[in-house]
């Protein structure tokens, strides 16, 4: 395999100096070794300028937004400066295996010219010590259940979301052709950027885990992520929903998306807006008896709540 394409490793970082050991660690380590690593600073309050330079590689490229602005908006600014051929996206808190792109370049390589990237299955993982390893879980994703999972997967991801971006290996190209992440989503950006990168061509799959995330058992850190969660879903919701039904899409799959945005609104509060959701998703499929539940049940969303807290809908 050719090593003489150059490959821009976007990874956004909100203070996270403290992890770059191990994250960007990963990265330097590739047995690929035509990289740039380009570490888009959202405005970090650490010391992220001493924990990159520590590395002292000169493919390391530290980027500094001056206003925070997200992960959107600090992938944009890292997709701004890359000058590969292809590029990869890479959280910061997440490592991947040593050989990542090998795999990828190898695979990307075996695919006829219509496919314009690739990406692969992730594990993730309780982060735990020696009084809680009872305790451990993984996941993996996508689920093993999942199908398609590689090709024209233009359909499937109106439905959801199964490219795992910190995955991704994407022709530049493509990835211009396809827009900026939109920095206006705190939630959900992958799937709003996977919806037009599907339009530009096929992917491959991977199927081996090329990348590894923690994720934290903090009860308090678990408990400000889910609110915090289902808030910015609630707004993701509402502003991808209006994108795929300008983009096309009907029926019973709209209807189901609505229904989701409705829910979604009702768990923050905000019952009219969800009526409005709701009502629209009715209008699609009005035989679903748990629709009209949701539905009506907005007109006294403290019995939903209750509800909702004994089983869900």
């Amino acid at each position: 395999m050719s090593e003489s394409k150059l490959i821009s490793v976007v990874m956004p970082v909100y203070n996270r100096a403290h992890l770059m050991p191990r994250v960007l660690g990963s990265l330097v380590a590739q047995s690929y070794r035509n990289l740039e690593i380009i570490v888009a600073d959202d405005c970090s309050t650490d010391d992220i300028e001493g924990a990159v330079a520590a590395f002292n590689d000169p493919r390391i490229k530290l980027v500094r937004r001056e206003k925070n602005g997200g992960v959107a908006a600090a992938r944009n600014t890292g997709v701004d400066a890359a000058t590969g051929d292809l590029i990869a996206f890479h959280d910061s808190d997440d490592m991947c295996t040593v050989d990542r792109f090998e795999q990828s370049m190898r695979r990307l390589e075996e695919l006829p010219e219509d496919y314009i990237g690739v990406y692969s299955s992730r594990l993730i993982y309780n982060e735990v010590t020696p009084d809680t390893y009872g305790q451990m879980a993984t996941y993996i994703r996508p689920f093993p259940h999942e199908t398609p999972l590689e090709g024209d997967l233009g359909a499937r991801t109106m439905r959801d979301n199964i490219i795992n971006f910190p995955t991704l290996l994407v022709k530049a190209e493509a990835l211009r052709a396809a827009g900026y992440s939109d920095h206006l989503l705190r939630k959900n950006v992958d799937w709003d950027l996977a919806l037009r990168l599907t339009r530009q061509g096929k992917f491959g799959f991977i199927p081996e885990p090329l990348i590894l995330t923690p994720t934290s058992m903090d009860p308090s850190v678990s408990a400000n992520r889910v609110s915090r969660s289902q808030r910015q879903g609630a707004r993701s919701y509402v502003r991808i929903t209006g994108k795929l039904r300008r983009a096309g899409l009907g029926g019973a799959a709209l209807a189901k998306h609505y229904t989701s945005t409705g829910i979604y609104l009702m768990r923050v509060d905000r019952p009219r807006f969800a009526r409005k959701f709701l009502g629209a998703a009715l209008s699609l499929t009005p035989t679903k008896p748990k629709l009209w539940a949701h539905y009506l049940l907005s007109y006294a969303p403290g019995l939903h709540a209750k509800i909702r807290q004994g089983a869900e809908l």
